[in-house]
């Protein structure tokens, strides 16, 4: 499709013509210009998953974009690259996601990435432990919460009392929405009564994916949020989504996408110093030595960048609001040829903690991860490779009989997301903590009060949170489209 370079070309027989049209072009192009010059410009400071959906929701607003990041690439901590051995794209790290995480889907809808998700019909999880036995939580057998409920009966390595304590605790969180506040996940489940088996064989895998903490200091209050949300929403909302390409392939349109409105991404720049006039930050210089004009400004970045930022720009934030950081390590393996039969799997009684089939990427090729990883994260390479691959042959037996590791990396996340204690949750920062002290300023990013775990969907989350936040503090205030 030619578009309208190629209709001009077909029409023009004459320089009247070509005028003509010249003339129309000149138009729109200075219409263009006009309407830039009196659009809100806001900054979007990071290029991580919460600035995106801020970007984007800017963008729908008719806010003119300029969003920055100071690496070369966008993503933040989930993002994929090329393995310079193999050749293969692989993510820095597995994010897990799930049906229910509308504003993630939302940005990858409007980017047209979202088809490169493949959905599962209903909630499908195996487990495996160092005995070999094997166990299937299926929830699409009926539907809905009831479909959960059935899985969660029908598992076979847990005694009927575990599973019915499991399902009392569920229902309890589901009536009762100050459940696990102050509390930590281990509070929640011994107040609870729930078995040792129930904790080792369900609980625990549960709260070290979608938590990445122990369950000893892991905020209660996040975890009754997950399983309202997702485990027991609706069959939809429960459904694992899993990307068929790499994670940074699902963000690959944004720049194309906001310039196509107005806006732009520059990468590899850093801002440095915000300049604040009577209350309100009115421009940004970046490391570049470009100076912007600005109405508002999203910090879309971690806690720590952000001080700096603050301190650079003579900014005196309300408090202190830093978590220890927890780490993940994700290890991937790639074997001569493909022997894992399911798309995931929870592996019980193991470091490795969950095995993702990547046949999708390359034939033969898994990733395992260790979250909460303090104990993995201090190991050598090829200490953690060794361990993983014994670890899988006694998981999987027979299935890896005459198997050969080729290759593995492994991937240290030292800093993968902030560890959420309930003393941590309870001092979260919402999206318009700074806007106290400069009014047009917002704050995203999973480590802010957004009601969930450092997730991709908490991130997306917070950078529309952060839009609407300082739209209010605009001349006469703007409408949040959605």
């Amino acid at each position: 499709m030619r578009g309208f370079s190629g209709l001009r070309e077909g029409l023009c027989t004459d320089n009247g013509a070509n005028a003509e049209i010249d003339t129309i072009e000149f138009f729109g192009r200075s219409v263009l210009h006009f309407r830039n010059l009196h659009m809100m410009k806001v900054l979007i400071i990071g290029g991580g998953w919460a600035g995106i959906a801020a970007a984007m929701q800017a963008t729908r607003n008719g806010w003119q974009v300029e969003l920055v990041e100071e690496r070369p690439y966008l993503g933040g901590r989930a993002r994929s690259f090329v393995d310079r051995t193999t050749g293969d794209e692989i993510d820095n790290g597995q994010h897990v996601m799930m049906g229910c995480y509308s504003e993630l889907l939302r940005v990858l809808d409007d980017l047209g990435t979202a088809s490169l998700l493949e959905r599962q019909a209903a909630l499908r999880v195996a487990f495996v432990d160092t005995l070999r036995r094997r166990d299937v939580l299926d929830a699409g057998l009926l539907p809905g919460r009831l479909g959960m409920v059935f899985g969660l009966m029908r598992l076979k390595g847990l005694r009927l009392a575990s599973r019915l304590a499991i399902i009392r605790l569920a229902v309890s969180v589901m009536l009762h929405r100050s459940i696990g506040r102050g509390q930590t996940c281990a509070d929640l489940l011994m107040n609870s009564g729930q078995p040792s088996e129930a904790i080792t064989r369900f609980w625990e895998p549960l709260i070290l994916a979608t938590l990445n903490a122990p369950i000893d200091l892991a905020s209660a209050e996040m975890l009754a949020a997950v399983l309202r949300l997702a485990f027991f929403g609706s069959t939809t909302d429960a459904q694992l989504l899993i990307p068929t390409v790499g994670l940074s392939r699902l963000i690959d349109p944004l720049p194309e996408w906001l310039a196509a409105r107005g806006g732009r991404v520059r990468t590899s720049v850093s801002i440095d110093r915000l300049v604040v006039d009577n209350g309100t930050v009115v421009e940004a210089w970046a490391s570049d030595g470009t100076q912007m004009d600005v109405d508002a400004v999203v910090c879309a970045m971690p806690y720590r960048a952000l001080a700096r930022l603050a301190a650079n720009s003579d900014l005196h934030l309300p408090d202190t609001m830093e978590a220890s950081m927890s780490p993940i390590v994700s290890v991937y393996l790639w074997y001569d040829r493909t022997w894992m039969d399911l798309d995931l799997i929870s592996a019980l009684g193991t470091t490795v903690q969950w095995v993702f089939n990547k046949r999708r990427i390359a034939p033969g090729l898994v990733a395992l991860t260790v979250s909460a990883a303090d104990d993995v994260v201090a190991k050598s390479s090829e200490e953690i490779i060794g361990a993983c691959d014994r670890e899988l042959r006694t998981l999987f037996g027979d299935a890896l009989d005459g198997v050969l590791l080729r290759n593995g990396i492994v991937i240290k996340e030292k800093s993968a997301t902030p560890c959420i204690t309930p003393e941590v949750h309870a001092r979260r920062w919402g999206a318009d903590a700074i806007g106290r002290v400069v009014a047009n300023v917002g704050i995203a990013g999973d480590w802010t009060q957004t009601g969930l775990p450092a997730t991709l969907e908490g991130a997306a989350r917070s950078g529309v949170a952060a839009i609407a936040s300082v739209a209010q503090a605009l001349p006469g205030g703007q409408r949040v489209r959605r």
